[in-house]
Protein backbone atom coordinates (compact mmCIF):
# COMPACT_ATOMS: atom_id res chain seq x y z
CA UNK A 1 0.00 0.00 0.00
CA UNK A 2 3.02 2.29 0.28
CA UNK A 3 3.03 2.69 -3.52
CA UNK A 4 -0.65 3.63 -3.44
CA UNK A 5 -0.10 6.20 -0.69
CA UNK A 6 2.85 7.68 -2.55
CA UNK A 7 0.81 7.90 -5.75
CA UNK A 8 -2.02 9.83 -4.11
CA UNK A 9 0.43 12.11 -2.31
CA UNK A 10 2.07 12.95 -5.63
CA UNK A 11 -1.19 13.58 -7.52
CA UNK A 12 -3.08 15.33 -4.70
CA UNK A 13 -2.96 18.81 -6.28
CA UNK A 14 -3.76 17.46 -9.75
CA UNK A 15 -6.68 15.46 -8.38
CA UNK A 16 -8.08 18.48 -6.54
CA UNK A 17 -7.91 20.70 -9.62
CA UNK A 18 -9.68 18.05 -11.69
CA UNK A 19 -12.44 17.02 -9.29
CA UNK A 20 -13.45 20.08 -7.26
CA UNK A 21 -15.25 21.57 -10.30
CA UNK A 22 -16.64 18.18 -11.44
CA UNK A 23 -20.25 17.70 -10.25
CA UNK A 24 -20.78 14.25 -11.79
CA UNK A 25 -21.26 12.58 -8.38
CA UNK A 26 -23.61 15.20 -6.91
CA UNK A 27 -26.75 13.30 -8.08
CA UNK A 28 -25.22 10.14 -6.57
CA UNK A 29 -24.67 11.90 -3.26
CA UNK A 30 -28.21 13.30 -3.24
CA UNK A 31 -29.58 9.84 -4.03
CA UNK A 32 -27.58 8.32 -1.15
CA UNK A 33 -28.68 11.02 1.31
CA UNK A 34 -32.33 10.43 0.34
CA UNK A 35 -32.16 7.21 2.38
CA UNK A 36 -31.94 9.17 5.63
CA UNK A 37 -34.96 10.62 7.43
CA UNK A 38 -32.95 13.49 8.92
CA UNK A 39 -29.57 15.11 8.30
CA UNK A 40 -27.06 12.31 8.91
CA UNK A 41 -23.48 12.12 10.07
CA UNK A 42 -21.48 10.68 7.17
CA UNK A 43 -18.01 9.14 6.93
CA UNK A 44 -16.36 9.88 3.57
CA UNK A 45 -14.08 6.84 3.35
CA UNK A 46 -11.10 7.60 1.13
CA UNK A 47 -11.98 11.27 0.79
CA UNK A 48 -8.82 12.27 -1.09
CA UNK A 49 -8.52 16.08 -1.29
CA UNK A 50 -12.09 16.45 -0.01
CA UNK A 51 -14.13 17.32 -3.12
CA UNK A 52 -17.03 14.95 -2.38
CA UNK A 53 -16.85 15.81 1.32
CA UNK A 54 -17.38 19.41 0.21
CA UNK A 55 -20.50 18.42 -1.75
CA UNK A 56 -21.88 16.31 1.11
CA UNK A 57 -21.32 19.19 3.55
CA UNK A 58 -22.93 21.67 1.14
CA UNK A 59 -26.20 19.76 1.58
CA UNK A 60 -26.23 20.52 5.30
CA UNK A 61 -24.71 17.23 6.39
CA UNK A 62 -21.98 16.64 8.97
CA UNK A 63 -19.12 14.84 7.25
CA UNK A 64 -15.84 13.36 8.44
CA UNK A 65 -13.29 12.57 5.73
CA UNK A 66 -10.64 9.90 6.14
CA UNK A 67 -7.66 9.19 3.88
CA UNK A 68 -4.13 7.87 4.29
CA UNK A 69 -2.65 10.45 1.91
CA UNK A 70 -1.32 13.30 4.04
CA UNK A 71 -0.98 15.59 1.02
CA UNK A 72 -4.62 14.99 0.09
CA UNK A 73 -5.80 15.71 3.62
CA UNK A 74 -3.73 18.91 3.70
CA UNK A 75 -5.70 20.16 0.68
CA UNK A 76 -9.02 18.94 2.06
CA UNK A 77 -8.51 20.84 5.32
CA UNK A 78 -7.48 24.01 3.53
CA UNK A 79 -10.45 23.96 1.17
CA UNK A 80 -13.04 22.82 3.72
CA UNK A 81 -12.33 24.44 7.10
CA UNK A 82 -15.79 23.52 8.40
CA UNK A 83 -15.29 19.79 7.87
CA UNK A 84 -13.24 17.28 9.85
CA UNK A 85 -10.48 15.36 8.08
CA UNK A 86 -8.26 12.63 9.50
CA UNK A 87 -5.07 11.06 8.14
CA UNK A 88 -5.85 7.40 8.73
CA UNK A 89 -5.39 4.04 7.10
CA UNK A 90 -8.79 2.32 6.84
CA UNK A 91 -7.49 -0.56 8.94
CA UNK A 92 -6.61 1.82 11.79
CA UNK A 93 -10.19 3.04 12.23
CA UNK A 94 -11.96 2.33 15.51
CA UNK A 95 -14.83 3.60 17.66
CA UNK A 96 -12.83 6.66 18.70
CA UNK A 97 -13.93 8.25 15.42
CA UNK A 98 -17.53 8.08 16.64
CA UNK A 99 -20.73 6.61 15.22
CA UNK A 100 -22.06 7.40 11.77
CA UNK A 101 -25.46 7.22 10.14
CA UNK A 102 -23.77 6.23 6.91
CA UNK A 103 -20.52 5.67 5.04
CA UNK A 104 -19.91 7.05 1.56
CA UNK A 105 -17.14 5.18 -0.25
CA UNK A 106 -16.37 6.40 -3.76
CA UNK A 107 -13.67 4.30 -5.39
CA UNK A 108 -11.99 3.83 -2.02
CA UNK A 109 -11.92 0.03 -1.84
CA UNK A 110 -10.58 -0.60 -5.34
CA UNK A 111 -7.06 -0.94 -3.93
CA UNK A 112 -8.12 -3.43 -1.23
CA UNK A 113 -7.45 -7.05 -2.14
CA UNK A 114 -10.35 -9.54 -1.84
CA UNK A 115 -8.45 -11.27 0.97
CA UNK A 116 -8.40 -8.09 3.08
CA UNK A 117 -11.95 -6.99 2.31
CA UNK A 118 -13.64 -8.99 5.12
CA UNK A 119 -11.32 -7.40 7.70
CA UNK A 120 -12.22 -3.93 6.42
CA UNK A 121 -15.95 -4.63 6.70
CA UNK A 122 -15.41 -6.03 10.20
CA UNK A 123 -13.79 -2.70 11.15
CA UNK A 124 -16.48 -0.55 9.49
CA UNK A 125 -19.54 -2.35 10.89
CA UNK A 126 -19.26 -1.05 14.50
CA UNK A 127 -18.92 2.51 13.15
CA UNK A 128 -22.39 2.51 11.57
CA UNK A 129 -25.61 2.90 13.54
CA UNK A 130 -28.34 0.29 13.34
CA UNK A 131 -30.33 0.81 10.11
CA UNK A 132 -27.56 3.03 8.76
CA UNK A 133 -26.27 2.79 5.21
CA UNK A 134 -23.05 2.03 3.37
CA UNK A 135 -22.62 3.11 -0.25
CA UNK A 136 -19.84 1.50 -2.29
CA UNK A 137 -18.77 2.80 -5.69
CA UNK A 138 -16.55 0.13 -7.20
CA UNK A 139 -15.13 -1.23 -10.43
CA UNK A 140 -17.31 -4.14 -11.54
CA UNK A 141 -15.96 -7.55 -12.48
CA UNK A 142 -13.48 -10.16 -11.31
CA UNK A 143 -9.73 -10.15 -10.82
CA UNK A 144 -7.51 -7.08 -11.02
CA UNK A 145 -5.37 -4.98 -13.30
CA UNK A 146 -2.07 -3.19 -12.80
CA UNK A 147 -1.64 0.45 -13.79
CA UNK A 148 1.77 2.06 -14.10
CA UNK A 149 2.40 5.79 -14.24
CA UNK A 150 5.58 7.82 -14.10
CA UNK A 151 5.31 10.89 -11.85
CA UNK A 152 8.28 13.18 -11.27
CA UNK A 153 10.56 10.59 -12.85
CA UNK A 154 9.29 7.89 -10.50
CA UNK A 155 7.36 4.88 -11.77
CA UNK A 156 4.38 4.13 -9.54
CA UNK A 157 2.46 0.87 -9.79
CA UNK A 158 -1.14 0.55 -8.67
CA UNK A 159 -3.35 -2.54 -8.48
CA UNK A 160 -7.06 -2.00 -9.16
CA UNK A 161 -9.33 -4.76 -7.86
CA UNK A 162 -12.70 -5.57 -9.39
CA UNK A 163 -15.72 -6.76 -7.40
CA UNK A 164 -19.07 -8.34 -8.20
CA UNK A 165 -22.28 -7.53 -6.37
CA UNK A 166 -22.56 -11.15 -5.23
CA UNK A 167 -19.03 -11.00 -3.82
CA UNK A 168 -19.89 -7.83 -1.87
CA UNK A 169 -23.18 -9.30 -0.63
CA UNK A 170 -21.40 -12.39 0.68
CA UNK A 171 -18.68 -10.45 2.48
CA UNK A 172 -20.89 -7.72 3.91
CA UNK A 173 -23.68 -9.98 5.18
CA UNK A 174 -21.20 -11.48 7.64
CA UNK A 175 -20.97 -8.07 9.30
CA UNK A 176 -24.69 -7.17 9.34
CA UNK A 177 -24.71 -5.20 6.07
CA UNK A 178 -27.39 -6.37 3.66
CA UNK A 179 -27.99 -5.29 0.09
CA UNK A 180 -30.59 -2.52 -0.05
CA UNK A 181 -30.56 -1.27 -3.64
CA UNK A 182 -28.42 0.01 -6.47
CA UNK A 183 -27.32 3.61 -6.12
CA UNK A 184 -27.56 6.18 -8.88
CA UNK A 185 -24.61 6.69 -11.21
CA UNK A 186 -24.29 8.89 -14.27
CA UNK A 187 -24.33 6.96 -17.57
CA UNK A 188 -20.78 8.12 -18.26
CA UNK A 189 -19.55 6.36 -15.11
CA UNK A 190 -21.59 3.24 -15.84
CA UNK A 191 -19.95 3.09 -19.27
CA UNK A 192 -16.57 3.22 -17.52
CA UNK A 193 -17.45 0.02 -15.61
CA UNK A 194 -18.27 1.69 -12.28
CA UNK A 195 -21.03 0.26 -10.12
CA UNK A 196 -22.83 1.80 -7.13
CA UNK A 197 -24.44 -0.32 -4.42
CA UNK A 198 -26.14 0.61 -1.16
CA UNK A 199 -26.17 -1.72 1.85
CA UNK A 200 -28.10 -1.32 5.11
CA UNK A 201 -26.87 -2.39 8.52
CA UNK A 202 -29.49 -4.54 10.22
CA UNK A 203 -29.58 -6.98 13.11
CA UNK A 204 -30.18 -10.51 11.93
Amino acid sequence: MDQIRKFYDLVAEETAEKWYPNEILMPTIKDFLSNFKSKPRILDLGCGPGYESMRIHSLGVEVVGVDFSSESIKIARKRNPNCTFLIKDYFELDKKIGLFDGIFSSGSIIHISPEKLPKLFEILSPLVKENGFLELIIQKGKGHRVIERTIKNEKIERIIYFFTLEQLKLNLSRYSFFFYRKGYLDEQLLDMNWGCYIFQKRSI
